[in-house]
């Protein structure tokens, strides 16, 4: 079952990854994609989860305001809670997968270790071989 299932992204529990998987439809900007973020968050948070998976092959361009809020204020919250791997598979869009960039950029390597994917299928591979890890 769906944490957060709306027209633009689902968020759900992945028990084997150890994850809250992301699947985004569509483009979203302001709050469809804010409250998105934050339903992820608050699972990862509730399950002390270690590990993301975000699928953004359908996603879009994010919008500068939602680049700067999701390095100002949800990554700052997202590094401080237990997660500590993310896959990210690429949007298909090369101009969504530059704004993706630019978000990541920002949040430097520290304590997230996030790895980029062209498959869904690695990525899941990658969040397993990460969770063996620990």
């Amino acid at each position: 079952m769906a944490h957060y299932d709306e027209r633009h992204l689902t968020v759900q529990w992945n028990d084997s990854l150890d994850a809250v998987v992301m699947e985004w439809h569509e483009f979203a900007e302001g709050s469809p994609y804010r409250e998105g973020l934050e339903a992820g968050l608050e699972l990862a948070q509730r399950k002390g989860a270690s590990n993301w998976l975000a699928d953004l092959r359908e996603m879009g361009t994010v919008a500068e305001a939602d680049q700067e809020w999701s390095n100002e204020e949800w990554f700052p919250r997202a590094l401080d809670s237990s997660l500590s791997n993310m896959a990210i598979v690429q949007p298909e869009s090369v101009v969504a997968d530059m704004s993706v960039e630019n978000i990541m950029q920002e949040v430097g390597d520290g304590a997230l270790t996030s790895k980029y994917f062209d498959d869904r299928a690695e990525a899941k591979s990658w969040l397993k071989e990460q969770t063996a890890l620990v």
